[in-house]
């Protein structure tokens, strides 16, 4: 009995350590949010907008730790992390009517985290705020044409990715021309010319930041 107790102690002690390596290894590719798949990234922000407007939070939570890792190049528990702030930002963000900035301590931790694991030199708390900016513009009459929100999403791009705004502000301005479509038509939205609006805007973005300053 002796002799089985030590062989199931070391086969779970095996299962753990390859858990743990499984979820704590780093994927292959580098750490930087300049080079990633714009069309994988298009595809995969189109199905979180469907999980967003339909409150399917968890779908939500799933998609944005799988785009976390496939693009971002993060281990699962990092990405598991992030997603998890990012994912609560936007669920409560989507609830909220006002006092906005309830969503600002997850949104700065999600990209406290980018910061360390990419070694950037962006502030979190103005990539926060930035991006929490062009959220609140598209709630907002008068402030939610697509030139306004591309401005301010622009605005968060270059904070972000360490980058002049005019280099990226054709980028934001396509992904908001996206929100712009789905908001217009949201009872039965387009998602065929959604989707295509948002690969327009990160094959920009992919080549705006491929020709900017290297990493």
């Amino acid at each position: 009995m002796t002799r089985v107790r030590w062989m199931a102690a070391g086969l779970m002690l095996l299962i753990a350590a390859t858990l743990t390596y499984g979820l704590t290894a780093t994927p292959a590719g580098p750490r930087t949010l300049r080079r990633f798949d714009p069309n994988r990234m298009a595809d995969l922000e189109l199905r979180m907008w469907q999980a967003y407007y339909t409150k399917e939070n968890m779908r939500l939570f799933g998609l944005l730790v799988t785009m976390l890792r496939e693009q971002y190049h993060y281990p699962w528990v990092t990405a598991t992390r992030e997603g998890f702030h990012l994912a609560r930002a936007a669920a409560t963000f989507g609830d909220a009517r006002a006092n906005y900035e309830i969503v600002l301590p997850d949104l700065e931790n999600a990209y406290g985290t980018a910061k360390n694991w990419l070694h950037a030199g962006f502030d979190p708390r103005a990539v926060a705020r930035a991006e929490l900016a062009w959220w609140v513009a598209r709630r907002t009459p008068g402030e939610d044409s697509p030139e306004r929100v591309g401005g301010l999403m622009a605005a968060a791009y270059a904070l972000l990715y360490e980058a002049p705004r005019s280099q990226v502000t054709s980028a934001a301005i396509l992904r908001a021309q996206a929100a712009a479509l789905r908001d217009a038509e949201a009872e039965r939205p387009d998602w065929g010319a959604v989707g295509q609006l948002l690969r327009e805007s990160y094959r920009d973005l992919h080549r705006a930041l491929a020709n900017g300053a290297p990493d």
